[in-house]
């Protein structure tokens, strides 16, 4: 009999285990879903790489351009609570956030050069 007293236990507190966590996730870890956009990130490389093979960009302006790229796009998606896909990657209806993670990447550029992204290769400017 005590083997179905432990059985019985053990039934019950996994139950009341799986009941508290069911609720804790309900309350504290379900939030709104995050939406979908496209970048065109093939658009904004192509157009970095042609800008930086004619001004003879340096490997730590490729470096610093792909860092800012990186902080461009985390600060969209986390602004818009959106995850961001190459344009490429979305059929149709999602929206297109390029001109946003341009903006924050010429940000991003100018605050490197000290306010002059114009010097900076890639800025989209």
């Amino acid at each position: 009999m005590s083997e179905v007293r432990l059985l019985a236990c053990a039934l019950l507190l996994s139950g009341g285990v799986a009941a508290a966590v069911a609720a804790a996730t309900l309350r504290y870890g379900v939030g709104p879903a995050p939406q979908i956009a496209g970048v065109r990130l093939a658009e904004i490389t192509a157009a970095y790489t042609t800008r930086a093979a004619t001004e003879g960009a340096t490997s730590g302006d490729v470096r610093a351009w792909g860092a800012a790229l990186e902080a461009a796009l985390e600060e969209v998606a986390g602004r818009h609570g959106a995850v961001l896909l190459p344009a490429r990657a979305v059929a149709a209806g999602a929206p297109d956030l390029t001109r946003q993670v341009e903006a924050a990447l010429a940000h991003f550029l100018a605050r490197r050069t000290g306010g002059n992204a114009g010097s900076a290769p890639g800025d989209g400017r």
